[in-house]
C-alpha cells in the first residue's frame, strides 16, 4: 500500500495540473502587469516555484525522519 508521502505527491501533481491548465491561465492573461511584468508570466513563475518547494519539502522531510 502506498504511503503517506505518495499521497501528498499525487495532491501537489494534480493541483499543479489544475494550476497550468488553460482556463485558469486565461484569467491571468490579460494585458496587465506587476512591476512591469505580465500578470501571466508573475503567475507561471511564482506557481512553478511554489511547485518545486511543496515537493521538496515533502521528499526532504521523510528523508530526515528516516535516517534519524
Amino acid at each position: 500500500m502506498a504511503n503517506d508521502k505518495t499521497f501528498k505527491l499525487l495532491g501537489i501533481f494534480f493541483l499543479a495540473i489544475l494550476a497550468f491548465n488553460f482556463p485558469i491561465l486565461n484569467l491571468f492573461g490579460k494585458e496587465k502587469a506587476i512591476l512591469g511584468i505580465p500578470v501571466l508570466f508573475a503567475y507561471i513563475f511564482l506557481s512553478w516555484a511554489v511547485v518545486i518547494f511543496f515537493t521538496a519539502r515533502i521528499v526532504e522531510s521523510k528523508k530526515k525522519s528516516k535516517t534519524q
